[in-house]
């Protein structure tokens, strides 16, 4: 979901389309694409289901990938050279290597926005002040806390409080390798992007401190509050993962209270095509979607869905001017290599 894939991982193209020229089905000219999409795993049959409703009886060439998260084509357009080249609609969630600084130059703004943000997503932010980026959910990053492990120590409440020694060694957050002797191939970027865009490099060790161990979000997930050593006292996670803990008797979902780090899912366009793309929008915009949402704990961005957040929620964005006044694929990078530097030595 927010992983960093290794740069020389290689990826099949597998591809699942809705396509009227059978013939081009598995290398489509990204251009003759009216949209483009993925989402996280837990939305992508629900999303599906929706968008296939949403477009039947209109002659719409999608590709909505189910397959693994970071395939072509999305590889490809960040090298597409013109907006003719790039699809009429890209859904994605918001990184650096997929919203690159490149596809937010090309693609143009002033979208119509389909509706107000809800508020937390007004509050932080995520409106972009250019119209170029719509976003339509959101991925909050929580603390999922283990009593036990605690002991009797408090809750962390915000993100600073994890960079202190007061959870040193007991902090778990989202990666995966496929052995204990190679590299981390796979971790949660936007983490690491967001706390050194915060805390600096100073706060990035201080934080690399406290870590633990990285864990799949799922194994972390099933796992918290059993007594498994690789569990922390501390496991930060996407809100749904957080949510689905089962031993709540033990463990328990801390928002904090500066706002759970948000990635917004959402969409680029192409004006030529905005009229043709009209069901999809209202899909993205519509209720239906926003329950789906509001049930799996991606809250929606442009709904005000009852219980869609918890009261008194706030969301932390890392903020538009912020990220087109930087290469944030390269800070990003840089970020994820000073925290496995500074963790090694720890």
């Amino acid at each position: 979901m927010f992983q960093a894939r290794a740069r020389n991982e290689t990826v099949p193209e597998t591809l699942s389309l809705r396509q009227e020229d059978a013939a081009t089905a598995f290398h489509p000219a990204l251009g003759s694409l009216d949209f483009l999409g993925r989402m996280p795993i837990p939305l992508r049959r629900p999303f599906r289901s929706g968008l296939e409703r949403a477009t039947s009886g209109h002659r719409l060439t999608w590709n909505f990938l189910m397959g693994g998260e970071w395939q072509a084509p999305f590889d490809r357009i960040l090298t597409a050279g013109t907006l003719n080249d790039l699809p009429g609609m890209v859904v994605t969630h918001w990184a650096p290597d997929a919203l690159s600084a490149h596809l937010l130059a090309t693609y143009p703004g002033e979208c119509p926005v389909p509706g107000p943000l809800a508020g937390p997503c007004l509050e932080a932010g995520l409106a972009d002040p250019l119209g170029v980026f719509t976003p339509f959910a959101v991925i909050p990053l929580v603390f999922l806390v283990d009593h036990t492990r605690l002991g009797d120590r408090p809750p962390p409440r915000c993100w600073s409080d994890l960079l202190g020694p007061l959870y040193r060694g007991e902090v778990v957050f989202g990666g995966w390798r496929p052995r204990d002797a190679v590299k981390f191939t796979d971790y949660n970027q936007l983490l690491l992007l967001g706390l050194f865009e915060d805390f600096g490099a100073e706060g990035l060790r201080a934080f690399a401190a406290s870590v633990k161990t990285l864990r799949h979000n799922v194994v972390s997930s099933r796992t918290a509050g059993s007594g498994d050593p690789a569990c922390g006292a501390v496991t930060i996670l996407p809100w749904m993962q957080a949510a689905m803990a089962p031993r709540r008797g033990r463990v328990s979902v801390v928002w904090p209270e500066d706002g759970a780090m948000a990635m917004p899912v959402g969409f680029v366009s192409r004006p030529d095509r905005r009229e043709r793309l009209r069901p999809i929008v209202d899909f993205l915009a519509g209720p239906d979607l926003a329950a789906t949402l509001t049930h799996n704990c991606y809250p929606p961005a442009l709904s005000a869905a009852v219980g869609a957040y918890p009261p008194g929620a706030k969301l932390k964005w890392l903020g538009w001017e912020r990220i087109r006044s930087h290469d944030m694929a390269e800070r990003a990078v840089a970020a994820g290599r000073l925290f496995f530097e500074s963790w090694a030595e720890g």
